[in-house]
């Protein structure tokens, strides 16, 4: 987007459920079986979307080309923003269980326990609606405005 363009991104808001419940139930399994490689796999997938600038978004890229075909094209969109605040979050939590994990013993333990943050916080926002990272960046927004930060 060039700085003179006007547009704020949206998002059909099917799609960031459908990634938190797929990040809720990868995590979910890997906390609950104890799966090192699920929470590095979680982290890949939401670093790659940050880290790429939402070009190259795994769960995106899903929804778009084989869920979409089956539920048909958004009928809203919402503003993209506050769910990729929460995605670099669920990033930054999910890079730092992975070495953790990986390292096993009482350090693994630490770890597992940020990727069940996670995994709580994202079946709560596909379940629900109840975005905490969506709230998070609201927040920050007033705090901005408010010169608070």
């Amino acid at each position: 987007m060039s700085e003179t363009d006007t547009t704020v991104p949206s998002v059909d808001p099917r799609a960031p459920r459908f990634g938190q419940g797929v990040t809720a139930s990868l995590l979910a399994v890997a906390v609950v079986f104890g799966v090192p490689w699920l929470v590095a796999l979680v982290a890949l997938s939401l670093s790659l979307a940050v880290g790429s600038r939402w070009r190259l978004d795994p769960y995106a890229l899903l929804w778009r080309h084989a869920v979409v075909p089956l539920v048909g094209p958004p009928t809203r969109t919402e503003p993209a923003a506050p769910h990729r605040f929460a995605k670099l979050i669920g990033a930054t939590f999910t890079l730092a269980a992975t070495p953790l994990v990986l390292l096993g013993g009482s350090f693994a333990l630490a770890g597992y326990a940020l990727a069940g943050i996670v995994a709580v916080l994202a079946g709560l926002a596909a379940t629900t609606g109840f975005c905490v990272g969506c709230r998070l960046y609201g927040q920050l927004a007033v705090a901005r405005r408010l010169d608070l930060v």
